[in-house]
């Protein structure tokens, strides 16, 4: 495409010089025809000055007005000399024919020329005026397509909430009991440390308790609305704090975790760490998850107008279709051992930070997760 710019003007430019050329050449043969055969009848050079049209015309619509006023000035003053040569010979209708053609070429020159000026600028007009229409089209779909993301977030919202209340109130009533069991479990395996059989099953009763108490957890932090304790803080440390708690899963799963660094990180933002951090740890931990044993995994800064954040980039298999819409939705999971809670409170931390979130599938595979926070004012 560089390439093609200088030669753009230079052809625009030969162009010009083409037809100043041509113009030039046409007027002065039938100037030169006119001078040359002054003894033909007056008839002759009657007729003969019809084809000054021409000239006059075409520079009028290819340079405008001032190309129709120029060209008929140049012909009348290369014609006028030879109208006096003749007037001896000519009738007076004859001197008037004369007279109205010169002028008849002068007011053609000027009116195509503003003729074509005119239907120049509306041409320019039209063009405008698609161009602000094709922008409104797309403003339009613009905002449709933000008046749909709003709507589905309070939709989510409201859902979030709405499961939050239940989950809290159903955790404490679990919690309890499944405190209880733990404490008995580990009585019987004491009582029964002897018995090997025994022993094995209080193990994976202890697990599965220390996994459903996990769970419980996991609930009450999603159901908890925990306010904001705001600092100005910069995008740099929060990352590095999220990727210096994921080095031991990276390491377990032999993945390199690739930091492009950038100007954009060295910006401030005004959040409550702690919870940002999480946001971070889980969608680092939703890479490494999703990414399995090897690979790459990509961290780098991205920004927008009034906003910072970063992104995530992973290898693994994707996310289907028909699964994306739901992501965000409380227990919803796609993994045998997920609780689909973790997208859920990262949604509802960035919602209350006035923060966005978007994951999309990468055309080259793997997912690509984007996270951005308002900037500190």
């Amino acid at each position: 495409m560089l390439n093609n710019e200088p030669t753009e003007p230079n052809q625009a430019r030969a162009r010009v010089l083409f037809d100043l050329i041509a113009i030039g050449l046409v007027v002065a043969v039938l100037t030169s025809i006119h001078y040359t055969n002054y003894h033909y009848e007056v008839d002759y050079h009657i007729l003969l000055q019809f084809a000054y049209y021409l000239p006059v015309i075409y520079a009028a619509m290819r340079f405008g007005p001032a190309g129709g006023i120029i060209s008929s000035f140049i012909i009348t003053l290369l014609f006028i000399p030879l109208m006096w040569h003749m007037q001896a010979d000519l009738s007076p209708a004859a001197k008037y024919t004369q007279w109205v053609e010169v002028g008849l070429i002068n007011v053609i020159g000027w009116l195509t020329g503003i003729l074509t000026e005119e239907e120049r600028k509306a041409k320019r007009k039209y063009k405008l005026a698609l161009m602000i229409q094709k922008e409104l089209v797309e403003k339009l779909k613009r905002e449709g397509q933000e008046r749909e993301r709003l709507e589905g977030e309070i939709r989510q919202t409201e859902r979030v909430t709405a499961l939050g209340h239940m989950s809290a109130g159903l955790a404490h009533e679990i919690r309890n009991p499944l405190g209880i069991i733990k404490v008995s479990i580990q009585m019987l395996a004491q009582e029964k440390c002897d018995d090997g059989v025994v022993s094995e099953y209080c193990r994976v009763l202890l697990e599965e308790c220390e996994r459903l108490n996990r769970l419980l957890s996991e609930f009450l932090s999603f159901a908890r609305h925990k306010e904001l304790v705001r600092e100005g803080i910069r995008l740099e440390k929060l990352l590095d704090e999220g990727v210096t708690l994921v080095q031991p899963a990276l390491r377990q799963n032999n993945i390199k975790l690739e930091q492009a660094r950038s100007q954009v990180e060295l910006q401030e933002v005004e959040v409550d760490p702690d919870q940002i951090k999480q946001v971070i740890l889980n969608i680092l931990l939703n890479a490494i998850d999703a990414q399995g044993e090897g690979g790459v995994i990509l961290l780098s800064g991205v920004q927008e107008k009034g906003f910072v954040g970063f992104a995530v980039s992973d290898e693994g298999p994707g996310i289907l279709p028909d699964a994306l819409p739901y992501i965000y939705d409380p227990f919803f999971t796609t993994k045998e051992t997920g609780t689909g809670l973790g997208l859920s409170v990262v949604h509802r931390i960035l919602d209350h930070h006035g923060g966005k979130i978007s994951i999309a599938n990468r055309s080259e595979g793997g997912v690509r997760v984007e996270i951005l926070l308002p900037l500190s004012h």
